[in-house]
């Protein structure tokens, strides 16, 4: 009895509770990535969701850091990779699969914010499973990257004679500095660039 109590006030079965829940993890994604692990406390939350701190404890017993982990968990890698795995089904070629999996990333906050919450996440956790959460989440990223580049160089749609591991630290390194591209589209943008280059083409015109 006592487990499944436990296993209750882990996972709330009630809708308001579950609405609850999701709340306070999206504003948990939101204040960890702007104040970093130890800039965010359980009191902190609590007044930014506004609700008790006995309320935030009944959703996150164990407080600050299983909450961290379950943001991670459910925000980052539920919803985050698995949207990732949603937008590639059934896409068809290279350009609309990394097309449909950039729009995916830009969705996330893969910037400099993301890398100094885990780095600041890692000093702080005392549980090593949740060190390998956070460990996990960027390698499951690059994994779907990766994965994408071997099929299409294996497609015959990327040059052969460029090392996937260069592809993807290219790719990479272009989401990290997409924040700064103010187009109607990033995602067809980016894409856009990475597929037919930077240089400016001249128009063509027609020789009589």
């Amino acid at each position: 009895m006592a487990g499944a109590l436990q296993q209750e006030t882990h996972h709330p079965a009630y809708p308001g509770d579950q609405k609850m829940r999701r709340q306070i993890l999206s504003k948990a994604a939101d204040l960890f990535l702007a104040r970093g692990y130890k800039g965010v406390s359980m009191k902190l939350l609590a007044e930014a969701v506004e609700v008790t701190s006995a309320a935030l404890y009944y959703h996150f017993p164990k407080g600050k850091e299983e909450l961290f982990i379950t943001m991670i968990r459910t925000v980052f890698v539920d919803e985050g990779v698995g949207g990732i795995d949603q937008a590639l089904a059934g896409a068809q070629g290279a350009r609309e699969r990394l097309t449909k999996l950039t729009t995916a990333l830009l969705a996330l906050p893969l910037d400099d914010r993301l890398s100094v919450l885990l780095r600041d996440a890692r000093e702080h956790l005392k549980d090593p499973e949740h060190q390998q959460v956070i460990l996990s989440l960027l390698d499951r990223i690059k994994r779907r990257v990766t994965g994408l580049f071997e099929e299409a160089q294996e497609a015959g749609e990327v040059r052969p004679d460029l090392p996937v591991n260069v592809l993807v630290g290219l790719y990479m390194g272009m989401m990290r500095g997409a924040k700064g591209l103010q187009t109607p589209d990033r995602a067809v943008s980016l894409v856009s660039i990475f597929f037919d280059g930077i240089a400016n083409r001249p128009e063509r015109r027609d020789v009589p």
